[in-house]
Parts: structure tokens; sequence; C-alpha cells
């Protein structure tokens, strides 16, 4: 074999990943609200992208920045907080000042729960006032809405909310006992899924009915009170596609609305009409063909997106007539293959893209599901629709005896199903429904006999 250095001419074909076509990758992948941000930043970065005169006129408007009335039609009232509720009560609450002045400073000190984040020797030591005070100031702001608020741990929250309702007669006193002991004791052992109610009724000696009961108003409370009104930024949805039903057929079109419309500056294109080469001739040139190619992203996007609708939409008709029970397995893959593009690209149409359909508003992944097998269909089915199976099974079940998860799955088998117990208990967990033993239900007049 002959051995050595030698130069060789090889035809190779190779992907050249261009700053266009990376672009236009990562505006498929965008989502509508990151769009609109990535052509805000576009537009102040190349001087040769603006908005058409209407879009900045309405984006003008959205803002305040036009008429008066317009200003005020679209501004948004501010959330109230739990200090502005909390402060508002005790404004009008008659007490001296001192004691004012002491609930103020605990206010100050409640985390985003609604719990205290300091202890009362914390207080007493940090302002200097007797121990006395800071219980009554505690006392005071226990009694402000929401109910639970100021408490200094979750036992006490829950007992708090079990007063109240005793208070206002919303639960007779024996069941509000009963729940006050079992939250008195060990709360880990009365969240835990394998807490049966036999143990419970030998432990508290009481019936299944009364556990069940007090267990059913201990999960009404709100463990965090605080938290409902925690200032959080609204994001709104904006569908890219919007699915029509015009007599027997579905529409697919895009949303112009959620795409923002650029177009290529006037001013500046005169540099370009300019017979002699100079720097600013050669910057516009540039800066032109990263606009050109910004614009014709966004273009690509909607059109890529709205043939991966159509697709989806027509193969998920029966869905879209019928509900969760009749979704069919999809992948990305079956996508691709009728598309006759990458899974990748059928990936990135799909994350963060929303469709209104008469159904409601999902997210284009909310049709794609898992394929399982089924001895009745050579295609199998979805993993929603056995969801919605099994959400049906359960609700037609006898509360006084529910179905076991082997008793589910051999009933879905019965339906040509095939699917194991351990996936019921997922599917089951994944739709917060409580195993049989939780979900039994004994009728009051056995309670009475017990």
């Amino acid at each position: 074999m002959q051995q050595g250095y030698r130069l060789v001419q090889q035809q190779v074909q190779r992907l050249a990943l261009t700053q266009t076509l990376a672009q236009a990758i990562a505006i498929l992948q965008m989502s509508t609200h990151e769009l609109w941000e990535s052509a805000a930043t576009a537009i102040t970065d190349n001087p040769m992208l603006e908005w058409p005169q209407r879009e900045r006129q309405e984006r003008m408007r959205l803002r305040g920045l036009g008429r008066k009335s317009d200003a005020a039609l679209y501004a948004v009232a501010r959330r109230k907080t739990l200090d502005d509720v909390l402060r508002e009560q005790l404004a009008m609450i008659d007490v001296c000042t001192r004691k004012r002045r002491l609930v103020s400073y605990l206010i100050d000190c409640l985390d985003e729960r609604g719990y205290l984040s300091v202890t009362v020797d914390d207080v007493v030591s940090h302002l200097r006032v007797g121990k006395s005070e800071v219980l009554v100031a505690v006392s005071i702001l226990q009694g402000l809405d929401p109910i639970g608020v100021g408490a200094r741990d979750l036992q006490e929250c829950l007992l708090l909310q079990l007063y109240d309702l005793v208070a206002t007669e919303q639960v007779d006193r024996a069941t509000s006992d009963l729940a006050c002991r079992m939250v008195e004791g060990d709360l880990t052992q009365l969240r835990a899924s394998h807490m049966r109610l036999n143990k419970l009724t030998q432990k508290f000696h009481c019936t299944e009915y009364q556990a069940k009961k007090a267990i059913d108003v201990i999960q009404s409370l709100n463990p965090r009170p605080g938290l409902q009104y925690a200032v959080e930024d609204t994001q709104y949805i904006y569908p890219d596609v919007i699915v029509t039903k015009l007599a027997t057929e579905y529409v697919v079109m895009a949303n112009d609305m959620a795409i923002p419309k650029l177009r290529l500056s006037e001013e500046y294109s005169a540099f370009l009409h300019q017979k002699r080469k100079s720097e600013v001739r050669d910057y516009v040139a540039q800066q032109t063909s990263l606009a050109q190619a910004f614009v014709h992203g966004i273009e690509a996007r909607q059109r890529t997106v709205q043939r991966v609708a159509e697709v989806i939409v027509q193969y998920q008709r029966d869905y879209l007539d019928f509900g969760d029970a009749l979704l069919k397995p999809l992948t990305l893959k079956m996508v691709a293959d009728q598309l006759g593009v990458h899974e990748s690209t059928v990936s990135r149409a799909v994350a963060g893209k929303y469709a209104e359909t008469p159904r409601g508003i999902f997210e284009l992944k909310h049709f794609f599901s898992a394929r399982l097998l089924s001895s009745g269909q050579s295609d199998g089915v979805s993993a929603m629709s056995v969801k919605a199976q099994l959400k049906h099974l359960i609700e037609q079940e006898d509360q006084a005896v529910p179905c076991t998860d082997q008793q589910l799955a051999d009933q879905l088998r019965h339906c040509g199903i095939r699917i194991s117990r351990r996936t019921i208990a997922k599917y089951r967990e994944e739709l917060n429904i409580a195993n049989s033993a939780e979900r039994r239900v004994v009728p009051v007049t056995m309670a009475a006999k017990g």
C-alpha cells in the first residue's frame, strides 16, 4: 500500500448556517410576545426598519401617547396588594395610635403568603415594647381579612380559618372540632396519600363519614391566604392562527393582529440609488439587507405556523367536533412527513404558538399526544383520549365502592385499550383524582349506624 502526502480535490455537500438562515430559525422559534420584543429591538438597532404609519399610531394609542380620551380608555387600574388591603381595614378599626403603629409594623413583616416572617421575641427586642402588646397586635392583625393572615406557621393559619368557619356558622361545631384535632396533630401524616380513612377513624375515634367530612373542610382552607394579592405580570395570549368552522369544514387563518408589521424606511432608501460609492451607501445597503432578512423571516414564520396548523386541524377534526375522547395520536414526525420538512422545523413552529378554535384557545403542542396500543384501532389511541375515558369511568362509578386502579385498567381493556395499572395511577394523579380509598364516600345512613 503506497503511503504519502498528496493533494486531492473532492466535491462534498455541506449545510452552511448563514446569518440569514440562523435568524430565520430563531424567528420561527419565537413566541408572539418574543417576536414583538425582537421587532421593537430591530427597529431601534436598524434605521432601515420602521412601523407603518397606522401601526405606529395604534402603538402610540395603546401606550397612552395619543389623545387623553384614548389614554383613559386603555388605562389599567393598579391591582391592590395585601399591604393595601390590610392597611385599609386597619384605618377603620378603633384602636389607639400605639397599637395602630405596632400592627402596621407587623404588616410590613408579612411574607407573600401572608405569614409573619418574624417572631414575637424579635419584635419585642427590636421595638423594645412589652410582649403582651405585641401579642395583642398580632391578634388584631389575625382578625383582618383574608382570614389566616398574620399566622406564624401553617398549623396556625389553618386553625384561624377553622375558628372563623365556626364563628360564621359555615361549619358545625362537631366537624370543626374534629378538623382542629386533625390539624393540631401530624399534618404531614394527614397529607400523606397512604393515609387511609380507617386509620383516621381509629386515631380520632370517629366514623369514616365524619373523618371524610372533616378532611373536606380542611382541604377547602387556604394555606397561603396572601398569595391571592400577589402582584404578577399578566401574560396575555395572542393566538397565532384562528380556526373557524364554515359549514362542515374547518378553515385555518393566520392572525394578522398577532404579527408585527414592519416596512423598509423610505427616508434612507434614497442613499441606495447613489451612483458613487461611499461609507454611508455601504452602511445603508448592509442594514437594508438585514432588514429585508428580518421581514422575510417574520413572513416565513407566519406561513410555516399556518401550514403546520392546517395539518393539525385536518388530523384532529374529530377532536374539534367532539372533544378530548377523540384526540388522535399525533407526533412531530407525522406532521413533518406530510409537509416535507424536518421534525425540528415542526418543533420550532409549535413551541409557544397558540390556536383559537371553537373549543377554546390551545397551544399547538396540545394537539400532539403519544400513541397507546388498542386492539380496536390500527393507529392506536392517544394518551389524552385515555385520560378522558378514565375520567368518565370514575365519574360513573359507585362512590360507596369506587374502582381500584386495576379494575379501571380491566374496564379499559374490555374497551380495547391495553394499559397497565401503573399507567392508570399515573394518569389519575395527572388528573388530580384521588385513589379509590380516598374517593370512597360512606352514605349518611351507614355512618349513623356506625
